[in-house]
């Protein structure tokens, strides 16, 4: 019997202590990542002008992108399907890869606009410093150690 109360003992001091080192670090508002325009403001030190009005740029940007990112996805899931019937349909698979490079298309076409349009409520110095970012983002770091050109 005291060994089994020993032993609950031991399990809720641990419990605790765990509770103390884990919970904090989990609440806190550092671990969430910030909003695009909210770690876009911070970076560039935008405006509270220059802000707001990116923010209304990101909302509406956002909803055409995602419109076409569902189409997208029922593309490509579409050609998924087209894919696995036997016999295949060569003709109805070069057609629905055409809607989905079209799609494709249209959504680089957004995200350039969208682009321009942020670059117009920058400043210079701004621009930049915005353009030198989404060069790193595109190409982040060199390819991996052993890639040969024309090899996939």
């Amino acid at each position: 019997m005291r060994k089994k109360i020993v032993i609950i003992l031991v399990a809720v001091f641990a419990s605790g202590i765990l509770s103390g080192l884990y919970i904090p670090r989990l609440l806190k508002k550092e671990t969430l990542r910030p909003s695009p325009v909210d770690f876009v403001s911070r970076y560039l030190s935008l405006s509270k002008s220059q802000r707001n009005k990116i923010k209304s740029l990101d909302s509406s940007f956002y909803a055409r992108v995602e419109k076409i990112r569902t189409e997208l996805d029922q593309k490509r899931s579409e050609l998924s399907d087209l894919l696995g019937e036997s016999p295949s349909n060569d003709k109805k698979i070069r057609d629905k890869m055409s809607e989905i490079a079209s799609l494709q298309a249209e959504l680089q076409r957004e995200t350039i606009n969208h682009l321009v349009e942020i670059r117009s409520l920058l400043t210079p110095e701004q621009q930049t410093k915005f353009f030198s970012l989404i060069r790193k983002r595109l190409h982040p770091g060199k390819p991996w150690k052993g890639y040969k050109k024309g090899r996939f």
